[in-house]
């Protein structure tokens, strides 16, 4: 394997510094081209400017926007010229996640604008877009930056008509029929799992129902070339709601090609319905370009051979596929992109440095209340630090949602785009009054009995569907990093000297080359494009954390405060603790009142990481 090093391939957009030398590995397989092809995303979640720091497996996914955009470009060229089709294909979940996007809804619709500047050929709606009303207006209201090919088959919006009255209208489009510059024939739908928790005014219909109405059932009378299904939704598993959709398409179109486009999971996998299709789920964050291949059979007994691959989204990988140099790759249409990205994070100050981080900090490399678990400093230090009332004698303990916590923090540069990505929700903080012994039992409580243990199978709120899709994902982390170490693997974590001097580690085992992803799934062949060694992984963490807790008697009183995103949880576990005080939310006051946990991590930033800015 040969490597070619990163530097050269990262410009202001990434904001690795200039002094670090690390080194990407180069793909050894070449694509296999077939017959009608695909690049497909899933889950961007406005990673737009792409993976910003040095620490490994960041830098695999160091490729933005624009760099994505010129590689799309090259592979439709690449494809004309062996005369085969490329389609463009998103699975949804846009919002939500980075600084592009979290900032404002403004932001997240001109980050969306940024989007459609890359043509696809079929987009369809993810749950982060319908959790506001507001969101999916917008969605609606600028669809025609698509150019008709958003496609929600069953998702509607109500809006107000020109009557005065509300009339429920498709988001998008309920279905698609074009021909691809080779002639061919494609009939689309883009569907959601069955979600509960969007806003009012949005209402979603089951696959089972979409599959028996009668505009479906019509739409899908004629025999095109191949049908294209995307889906913001697993492949198999929990939420897997495309078999509805594929049955009914099966019953009239027993042998003709049904491509399937999964998300909403995070992770990577590929499933075959039957042999004459195949269903692929790119994983999350802009980490990966899946790239899937199909024969078209011309005879109903002709067999058709399938192919995907997992392509690190990183400008060496795009380049070896392309086989293009440093001065052929970049082309006008990233270059804007990448340009108008900078521009846009400018503008919304998300990346100007507010400290420099002296650590790594992980969400699931290290065990709570390990010193470089993020949950670990959000709760020793950055709690603590940030989280004061002035009103209040400072005598408290603030328990604190792991699940607030996204991503992790990594040293270097730390901006408003990290500050969002580790942390992007808006939730404030409330307190009560308790006995000190009795606080001092709460978070343990809490965990024993959290929501992320008691999920239902139908998830009704926010909160309920983040956790189901953060227990899939580290389901999938957990199981790469077990097979590891059953087969053998050394943990690599020893390999690091902040890590030694903590453990007293004396013996260093020798790393291997780089870490990523290692994909399971359900589809012939390898799926991944590059071999790596799989993130660390360390399972049951907790849901809950709080503060140290202050050096008093059981018997005084003192501030319990709590996230109000976590209050169910936390009035739950006083009263099984205590049930006579029949604790309600009415009890609960502000505490330290306009704060929110998006910005407590920039403040601890500019006064405790300014060493080295």
């Amino acid at each position: 394997m040969r490597y070619l090093p990163a530097l050269s391939l990262l410009g202001s957009v990434i904001g690795i510094s200039s002094t670090l030398a690390f080194e990407l590995p180069e793909p050894t397989r070449q694509l296999e081209w077939k017959d009608v092809n695909f690049l497909s995303t899933s889950d961007v979640h406005g990673w737009l400017l792409g993976h910003q720091h040095a620490t490994w497996p960041e830098p695999n996914y160091s490729g933005d926007y624009g760099s994505l955009a010129s590689f799309a470009t090259h592979m439709r060229r690449i494809a004309k010229d062996k005369g085969v089709d490329l389609l463009l294909v998103d699975a949804g979940d846009h919002h939500d996640g980075s600084g592009l996007v979290s900032t404002s809804s403004t932001a997240s619709s001109q980050a969306e604008d940024i989007f459609a500047m890359l043509p696809f050929d079929v987009l369809t709606v993810g749950n982060h877009e319908l959790y506001h009303y507001e969101d999916a207006l917008e969605e609606y209201k600028n669809k025609g930056r698509w150019n008709g090919r958003y496609v929600t088959s069953n998702v509607n919006i109500s809006i107000r008509g020109d009557d005065g009255y509300f009339h429920s209208v498709p988001l998008g489009e309920q279905y698609l029929k074009f021909e691809t510059e080779q002639g061919r024939k494609v009939t689309a739908f883009g569907a959601i799992f069955n979600f509960q928790a969007h806003a009012r005014g949005i209402s979603i219909q089951s696959s089972s129902r979409l599959a028996k109405e009668s505009w479906f059932i019509e739409a899908i009378q004629d025999k095109p070339d191949y049908f294209v299904l995307a889906g913001h939704m697993a492949a198999r598993g929990e939420s897997a709601e495309f078999y509805p959709i594929f049955v009914a398409i099966r019953n009239v179109h027993p042998e003709v090609p049904i491509y399937i486009f999964g998300g909403h999971t995070h992770v990577r996998d590929c499933v075959q319905y039957d042999d004459r299709s195949i269903a692929v789920v790119p994983g999350r964050y802009l980490e990966t370009i899946a790239f899937t291949s199909s024969s078209l059979p011309t005879k109903d007994e002709d067999e058709m051979s399938v192919a995907r691959r997992y392509i690190d989204a990183n400008p060496v990988s795009y380049k070896w596929h392309t086989n293009t140099s440093d001065d052929e790759f970049h082309l006008p249409i990233g270059q804007n992109i990448s340009t108008v990205l900078r521009d846009l994070s400018a503008s919304l100050n998300i990346s100007t440095p507010l400290g420099i981080a002296p650590h790594d900090y992980f969400l699931n490399r290290h065990p709570y209340p390990h010193p470089r678990s993020v949950l670990t400093h959000f709760s020793d230090n950055v709690l603590p630090y940030t989280i004061q009332d002035e009103a209040r004698n400072g005598t408290r303990v603030i328990i604190g949602n792991a699940g607030s916590l996204r991503f992790d923090l990594f040293a270097g540069r730390f901006d408003r785009n990290d500050e969002l990505t580790v942390s992007p929700f808006t939730s404030a903080f409330v307190y009560v009054r308790l006995r000190a012994g009795l606080a001092r039992k709460i978070t343990e409580q809490m965990n024993k009995s959290g929501a992320s243990k008691l999920l239902p199978s139908k998830p009704t709120t926010k909160y309920e569907e983040e956790e189901r899709v953060k227990q899939r994902y580290n389901q999938w982390l957990a199981g790469q990093w077990e097979e590891y170490l059953i087969q053998g693997g050394q943990d690599h974590l020893l390999d690091q000297p902040d890590v030694q001097a903590v453990l007293g580690t004396s013996k260093i085992p020798k790393k291997p080359r780089t870490m990523g992803f290692v994909t399971k799934d359900r589809c012939p062949g390898k799926g991944d494009d590059i071999e790596h060694y799989p993130v660390p992984f360390v399972g049951n963490q907790p849901d809950f954390i709080e503060t140290p807790f202050p050096d008093v008697d059981d018997d005084e009183i003192i501030d319990v405060v709590s996230m109000d995103f976590a209050l169910d949880d936390f009035l739950s576990a006083v009263n099984v603790l205590d049930p006579t005080i029949a604790l309600k939310e009415k009890h609960m006051k502000p505490y330290a009142e306009g704060l929110e946990i998006n910005v407590v991590f920039g403040m601890y930033a500019k006064e405790m990481w300014q060493k080295g800015l």
